[in-house]
């Protein structure tokens, strides 16, 4: 099995190659932070390596996230079920109204399981948003417009897309090095995160 695994940043990347699993074939990509970022690099990478990406069976975004206080702690695996673009739709004055409810496409794209069933972790949404979640206040927002939701990222949800649009299956991992809202960095363990993720890669 080829597989394209997706990094933000090269921290991210360096504990991915640490784990790298030799039964399959494992291109690391450095795509830059963000959605958009994400997206561009991966929709460039599967259009290089064959008919729409079709040289690669799977692919997935790996990284560092942010947890949901009472749903994930620092350290823990999440495993996607699905990634879900918290920000695409509408903020209107009393809720926030995904694209879904309006017909221009979907806010979530499905995770493949098969990949990862034997994987330990928190099992649940991941939010992909361009804005790092900066106060409680829109912690607990988010956590209650998205009660499925385990933790936030930057990627997933532009990964997917490329994916999809691709025609490959897709997965998310992250590891928690973070609470979301928590600013204080002096909270934050990098070094946990990364080991779980490089332990996490393992069992791909």
């Amino acid at each position: 099995m080829r597989i394209l695994v997706v990094c933000a940043v090269r921290e991210e990347a360096d504990a991915v190659e640490a784990g790298r699993n030799v039964r399959h074939e494992i291109d690391v990509l450095v795509s830059g932070v963000g959605p958009a970022a994400a997206a561009a690099a991966t929709g460039r990478t599967l259009g290089a390596n064959g008919q729409m990406g079709r040289a690669y069976d799977v692919v997935v975004n790996a990284g560092i996230c942010g947890a949901f206080a009472g749903r994930a702690a620092i350290g823990d695996v999440l495993i996607a079920t699905d990634s879900v673009a918290g920000e695409l739709g509408v903020a209107l004055p009393d809720r926030f109204q995904p694209i879904d409810e309006i017909g221009f496409g979907s806010n979530r794209i499905g995770c493949n399981t098969v990949l990862t069933v034997q994987m330990e972790g928190v099992r649940g949404e991941i939010l992909t948003l361009a804005s790092i979640t900066g106060s409680a206040e829109r912690a607990d927002e988010l956590a209650s417009l998205h009660p499925g939701a385990v933790g936030e990222a930057m990627e997933g949800f532009g990964v997917a897309t490329a994916a999809q649009q691709a025609g490959l299956p897709f997965a998310e991992v992250r590891s928690v090095s973070n609470l979301v809202g928590d600013r204080d960095v002096a909270g934050w363990d990098w070094s946990a995160a990364l080991k779980s993720l490089t332990n996490a890669l393992r069992e791909i």
